[in-house]
């Protein structure tokens, strides 16, 4: 027996040796930034793997698309995975953890963790307006969305959070929440909603992922016709996001093209909608190629018009970037009025187009010194080129902390960029888009016949 005892001593230490080395391969792979290497993670999800994506997360220099790669792979893990109870004892410990960790658990969503989320939002009452850490409100609003089976209680409490005097980044949480609910009070929550100006599409979405149905003409009056009709016979379809965005693009392609509507109230083709709007314009020395900077004048002279029929409570603002960032307004954003539009008109007189592409300093611009108090829900980044202060992936982490901190999406608008080199993939102003959950238009250069 001795000597099979000595090959089971063996085979066990080879093992861990090759855990060991699968480990520093993944603690590599995070420091490097490299998301591929990050699949070993995939079959090591022991105690060590599960302190290794703690600290990943909890740590201020890894970036914002590997720490969500790791929670994609730790979604993947066995129920019965040491390294998920690992987890659920450290969260048992740090009730207060910081923002990323908890997001981090919000993606995972383990089973044990639902209390926690519940207990979030249960010590978030008084007014609406002023909750203290509405970002952190809404990444358990987000948690909670991942259990079909939750009580009335919570589903009638994230309802409430869709009502206007919520801030944004709640309300379009709950939004998506709900179509992950499988309770009718989820229903009649969305319906309420279904033509609001700045959730209105992440309602529709949840509506179609709970019941299949899909009404792109008045939808408020047609759901309640609807609901009226089939609520007390319902069989929940609980449909993913994947599936919905399938069911667009089918759509897309058996709908007749109109040739002869021309919609004016759009930037560039990418229709302006929301509560609360921010235009981040690129006016490097590039943009004088192909009459660019005039036509950025003259859509923006549209923009303006087009706000003096929205309601005076609608938020907007204006930067712009070169070798810097400059706002349009003190504070970053201002509210519809006729004052404050034309000193909106004057700063796009003045736009110039001169110096380099500050893409990341705008973006982060605009997540540290506007976002946090602005209440917004939609960002437009207009560029003509790469970003000349940072990488690709720098332009990807900052967009992708303001859909996560803020729940915005960022339209975005490429001029003059050339087309991908292989089919099917993406250029960095369309991932933005596709990270944010914005559109994408590619504009050619006036000269070019655009």
């Amino acid at each position: 027996m001795r000597p099979l005892a000595l090959c089971l001593v063996l085979l066990v230490g080879a093992y861990a040796a090759e855990d060991e080395a699968a480990l520093k391969t993944i603690t590599k792979a995070i420091r490097d930034g490299d998301q591929e290497l990050l699949v070993g993670l995939q079959q090591q999800h022991g105690p060590k793997a599960a302190q290794l994506v703690l600290d990943a997360v909890s740590s201020k220099r890894v970036g914002g698309g590997i720490k969500a790669r790791l929670a994609e792979i730790v979604l993947g893990w066995p129920n019965d995975a040491l390294g998920r109870q690992e987890l659920v004892s450290w969260l048992a410990k740090h009730p207060n953890c910081e923002d990323d960790a908890m997001l981090f658990f919000a993606e995972i969503h383990p089973p044990e963790a639902r209390g926690w989320f519940w207990s979030q939002l249960e010590a978030a009452k008084g007014d609406p307006a002023k909750l203290r850490h509405p970002h952190r409100v809404a990444m358990a609003v987000r948690g909670l969305g991942f259990f079909e089976d939750n009580p009335e209680i919570v589903v009638t409490r994230i309802g409430s959070m869709l009502t206007s005097e919520y801030p944004h980044v709640i309300r379009a949480c709950a939004a998506d929440a709900l179509g992950g609910m499988k309770h009718a009070r989820a229903i009649e929550a969305l319906i309420l909603h279904a033509e609001d100006a700045a959730i209105g599409s992440r309602v529709v979405r949840s509506l179609y992922r709970l019941t299949g149905q899909h009404f792109e003409k008045e939808p408020a009056t047609r759901w309640q016709e609807w609901w009226a009709s089939n609520k007390a016979s319902l069989a929940f379809k609980m449909h993913t996001v994947a599936d919905f965005d399938e069911f667009l693009k089918l759509q897309a392609l058996v709908k007749p093209v109109d040739d002869t509507m021309i919609d004016m109230e759009t930037f560039y083709g990418v229709k302006v909608e929301g509560n609360g709007l921010l235009f981040i314009l690129d006016v490097s020395g590039s943009m004088t190629i192909g009459g660019r900077i005039n036509k950025l004048r003259a859509q923006m002279g549209n923009i303006l018009l087009v706000l003096e029929g929205r309601p005076t409570r609608l938020r907007h603002g204006i930067l712009t970037f070169s070798d810097g960032v400059e706002s349009c307004y003190p504070r970053g954003i201002a509210t519809n009025e006729p004052e404050n539009r034309q000193k909106a008109a004057k700063f796009i007189d003045r736009l110039d187009a001169d110096g380099g592409t500050s893409m990341v300093s705008a973006l982060r611009h605009a997540a540290e010194k506007v976002l946090p108090d602005a209440n917004l829900d939609t960002l437009y980044l207009l560029s003509d080129g790469s970003p000349t202060d940072g990488s690709d992936q720098m332009v990807l982490d900052a967009a992708r902390l303001i859909h996560q901190r803020h729940q915005c999406r960022i339209h975005t608008i490429a001029i003059g960029e050339d087309e991908p080199a292989a089919f099917g993939e993406k250029t960095l102003m369309e991932k933005v888009a596709h990270l944010t959950g914005g559109s994408f238009a590619r504009v050619r250069d006036v000269e070019d016949g655009n």
